[in-house]
């Protein structure tokens, strides 16, 4: 990467630049880099206002003032520790590049990592009901609905991984799907449920001729960026038609890995679907095993007499 200048960045400049280093460089997902580039920005606006950005006029306290500020407008702990992660990251960036000291990063706070302390949130059986009636109908739009909500649901599929699915993803013939996924960097093959692949069908035969990607917007067609948006729109609407509330289409992830775990599925299986790079990620699903808890938990004190 060239050398970039201290002084006279624009916000615009200051934040393509950024977010070329983190998808070349760290390889980070679109989710991510969205989220490192909001926080950049408003660090930017709040050492700089609307001036040019200078770096090498700002000092670690400022980044202090600036986290303090974050903090108390967004006092969730999750949502802070994704700020300090980001913050780390985009500190490093600019140490590489000499527009900040070396080591700013390690001097910011740690917030405590609790693993698993949430179980994940799945959706009830009433729900994924109310869901399939608002996804009927011949209309393409139903189709494409249907289609969406089966990939989710019965392949635990991410946002972005859907968005990047193409017709010449799917093998009829071996009855399987290719997953490309940029969060892991890995590509995985599934097999393709039988229905999972009629409504697909049924979704493709509203088409007058094949596109090349799957859920492509009918209006136009949308950059890489833009593709996993739509897909999460799409989602969006459909909970909202459905009136499923606090819902979405990651909580269709959770439902088929629960489902899978309390049917007895080992947590392998569920890592190779889901596609987690560390089997780990996969054991927050252990605590919905009831049955296999129930062998390792302890008697109660005088439960039995």
């Amino acid at each position: 990467m060239d050398q970039l200048s201290k002084k006279g960045l624009s916000l615009a400049e200051c934040v393509a630049r950024y977010d070329l280093y983190a998808r070349e460089v760290r390889c980070l997902a679109a989710s991510t880099r969205e989220i490192q580039r909001r926080i950049l920005r408003r660090l930017c606006s709040f050492c700089f206002g609307d001036g040019p950005i200078a770096w090498d006029a700002i000092c670690f306290t400022d980044i202090v003032r600036f986290l303090t500020a974050e903090f108390e407008r967004y006092p969730n702990r999750g949502t802070q520790r994704a700020s300090l992660t980001s913050m780390r990251t985009i500190l490093r960036y600019l140490a590489e590049n000499n527009m900040v000291p070396m080591g700013w990063d390690e001097a910011l706070p740690r917030t405590a990592t609790k693993r698993h302390a949430h179980l994940p949130r799945q959706l009830s059986r009433e729900q994924i009901r109310a869901l399939f009636k608002a996804s009927k109908g011949n209309r393409w739009i139903a189709r494409r609905d249907r289609a969406l909500l089966l990939l989710l649901l019965r392949l635990g599929l991410r946002c972005e991984e859907v968005a990047h699915l193409k017709w010449q993803d799917i093998d009829w013939q071996a009855g399987s799907i290719r997953i490309c996924s940029q969060k892991s960097r890995r590509e995985r093959i599934l097999p393709l449920p039988e229905d999972v692949g009629k409504a697909l069908v049924a979704y493709l035969r509203t088409f007058s001729s094949v596109p090349l990607w799957i859920f492509d917007s009918s209006r136009s067609t949308y950059p890489d960026e833009m593709r996993r948006l739509h897909i999460k729109a799409i989602s969006k609407y459909l909970f909202k038609r459905a009136g499923v509330v606090g819902g979405s289409a990651h909580s269709l992830r959770h439902t088929i890995a629960t489902t899978m775990v309390n049917r007895g599925a080992s947590f392998k299986d569920v890592s190779d679907l889901l596609g987690h790079r560390r089997l780990s990620t996969t054991l927050i699903y252990a605590k919905l095993d009831m049955k296999a808890l129930a062998q390792v938990a302890l008697p109660w004190p005088g439960g039995e007499r």
